[in-house]
């Protein structure tokens, strides 16, 4: 409910259609949450130069999460609940109109993080399927001036504690773990993709990649896939995680890289009745700082060699081999590297740099620059 006491506009739901929000646009508090972790102006950028009318921009970063702290290495922790809800009240959220929140990943970079964040204090918001070029090309008012007419209120007859919320200790050790993280990340072994620390995944974890219920239109546009499609991945993954009858995860807990792509799978499985799982928001990156040291000698234990990434990871260039590479090893070309070099060399892609720790305690810097044969 409302907390004025009216219904929802769309009981049930979180993702809504451009049909369904087109002849009633004006009836929602619009709020831009365009992401990109890889470059931090992205979204401010991409707001400036066209966002949906009346659109507020919101930063991830400032309005969605909490500070860095030294202790945990958490990308994006949650904020302290009550200076959300001040945020919330100076936009004026949940007071005049239900929020309606987009970004450029059908809610997956930043506009499910938001709606979890509302939600888990119960107020009324929805996420649109498609990005802003499918909006605009139905006709709807677009606009580039920066937008900030929000009236502020004191009105707040929400929560002021995130719901289905769980910190590290909080978790219970027989949890039914879901991680939403790509499947290249959560299936290394021995090096880290993305902006990860350390390869793998929480002991146990069951793999519910976010990107299978989004469809890629075309290189610039992505669609969340039909609500059966998305509701049959989630179960053809997540099957045997309930008990006999109507299937039911909300006892799962789901996680990710930092808490952002694990609230766009909690609203899909949300959206399509499949319950409403908790949320560890400090997700793999806060877990592999926390037990860096027995991950990193598990993983030496079991596979021979650890491998940290220096530069940025590249898994879209070929896959290094002797052939296709020149090998630097600590600042020197090495033309014939012994079988720990090797068996190093392939877990890289053309162009990486890592360091390297071995189960012989040796540990080396090694470079996979590309060939140039003359």
């Amino acid at each position: 409910m409302h907390g004025d006491g009216l219904g929802r506009l769309h009981p049930g739901k979180v993702f809504l259609t451009i049909d369904e929000i087109k002849n009633g646009i004006s009836s929602y508090q619009i709020f831009d949450v365009r992401y990109d972790l890889r470059n931090k102006e992205y979204g401010i950028n991409q707001y400036n130069k066209g966002h949906v009318a009346r659109a507020t921009f919101v930063d991830l970063d400032r309005h969605l999460s909490g500070p860095v702290v030294e202790c945990s290495k958490a990308r994006h922790p949650m904020p302290d609940p009550h200076e959300f809800v001040e945020w919330c009240k100076s936009k004026g959220i949940g007071h005049f109109k239900p929020v309606l929140c987009y970004d450029d990943e059908c809610g997956a970079m930043g506009a499910c993080r938001m709606w979890w964040m509302l939600n888990a204090l119960g107020v009324e918001a929805y996420v649109m399927t498609c990005g802003l070029k499918a909006y605009e090309a139905a006709g709807l008012p677009v606009e580039s001036t920066p937008y900030d007419k929000n009236q502020s209120t004191s009105y707040w007859p929400y929560a002021t504690e995130f719901k289905r919320l769980l910190k590290i200790k909080d978790i219970p050790p027989c949890a039914h773990m879901v991680d939403t993280r790509p499947a290249l990340r959560f299936n290394t072994t021995v090096r880290p993709y993305g902006p990860d620390d350390i390869p793998g995944h929480i002991e146990g974890a069951v793999n519910l990649p976010y990107d299978v219920n989004i469809l890629l239109v075309n290189r610039h546009e992505k669609r969340l896939r039909p609500n059966d499609e998305c509701r049959s991945n989630t179960l053809k993954l997540l099957q045997g995680m309930w008990g006999g009858g109507e299937p039911n995860i909300s006892h799962c807990v789901f996680y990710c890289g930092s808490g952002v792509t694990a609230a766009f799978s909690i609203a899909v499985a949300y959206h399509v009745g499949l319950g409403e799982p908790y949320l560890y928001a400090g997700s793999w990156s806060e877990y592999a700082d926390t037990f860096n040291f027995t991950l990193a000698r598990r993983i030496i234990k079991e596979h021979g060699l650890l491998i940290s990434m220096v530069s940025s990871s590249l898994p879209y260039n070929m896959k290094a081999t002797l052939n296709n590479v020149t090998l630097v090893v600590d600042g020197v070309v090495v033309n014939n590297p012994d079988e720990e070099l090797k068996q190093a060399l392939v877990h890289l892609h053309i162009g990486e740099k890592a360091h390297v720790t071995f189960k012989s305690q040796r540990q080396a810097v090694i470079e996979a620059h590309p060939r140039i044969d003359t």
